[in-house]
């Protein structure tokens, strides 16, 4: 059987899945990417390799592309003008947006065709994006993640302590009772506010969907309907492949 193997590569690791049609088959992380990793996944793949589709936030991957291409019949680094794409895109520069915001919104989009998304992918940094119910990339913002703006407050700060954020967040408490505490809630109710913000500046039927590292934490907390997809990326990556097919 044709397989389809999708790369996500982010800040800090890299995703890498193998779909049959839509159905994922595996799926698998690594902190770091190399090709003879990947050369190895696309050897123990249960069938030939026929489309494979890389997207990266670094510049960096031009080895992996190189073994992409000797291993699959056709690969791909994603872009706004490399491949076909099931949705358009309207930012006034899609040359400068990021691979990883194209292939989350056709994720969204994979699963509410029709509808207006509001797309949240809350990884290292955080982006808000918008797609309109006729498929279009309306634009979007980018803001730091909650790793990256509690080390801001140490950095930036005589006395704040460095802090990692726990992964269970209780969603009863709101504010800090303690240093710690408070930098940390600061930190998540910030990223909670401003999903809450864009989704009053939308159409009141908008579908908010959230993936990245941070993703069930922050649907959690959240009051509010928020859907989260942590193969968001992923799922993206092979509906793009699963669009250019036909």
């Amino acid at each position: 059987m044709p397989i389809n193997l999708t790369i996500d590569q982010g800040n800090t690791a890299a995703k890498m899945a193998l779909w049959d049609g839509e159905r994922l088959l595996d799926e698998a992380i690594e902190p770091h990417l190399t090709p003879e990793i990947v050369g190895r996944y696309v050897d123990a793949a249960p069938g030939p390799v026929d489309a494979a589709l890389y997207c990266s936030v670094a510049e960096r991957g031009a080895p992996v592309l190189d073994m992409l291409r000797a291993r699959a019949i056709r690969a791909v680094r994603l872009s706004a003008t490399s491949v076909r794409l099931p949705i358009t895109i309207g930012y006034s520069s899609p040359h400068t947006l990021g691979a990883d915001r194209i292939a989350a919104a056709a994720g969204a989009w994979s699963l509410h065709p029709g509808s207006n998304l509001l797309v949240v992918d809350a990884g290292t940094a955080v982006t808000y994006d918008y797609v309109d119910s006729d498929g279009c990339f309306r634009g979007g913002n980018i803001a730091p993640g909650m790793r990256m703006r509690l080390e801001a407050l140490h950095r930036f700060t005589a006395r704040l302590p460095r802090l990692e954020v726990p992964r269970e967040i209780k969603p009863e408490r709101v504010l800090g009772t303690d240093t710690r505490e408070a930098m940390i809630l600061g930190a998540v109710y910030g990223i909670v506010g401003a999903i809450s913000y864009y989704r009053s500046r939308l159409p009141a039927d908008t579908v908010t969907v959230i993936t990245g590292g941070w993703a069930n934490t922050l649907a959690g907390i959240c009051d509010f309907p928020i859907e989260p997809v942590s193969n968001l990326v992923s799922k993206g990556l092979n509906s793009i492949l699963l669009f250019n097919e036909q």
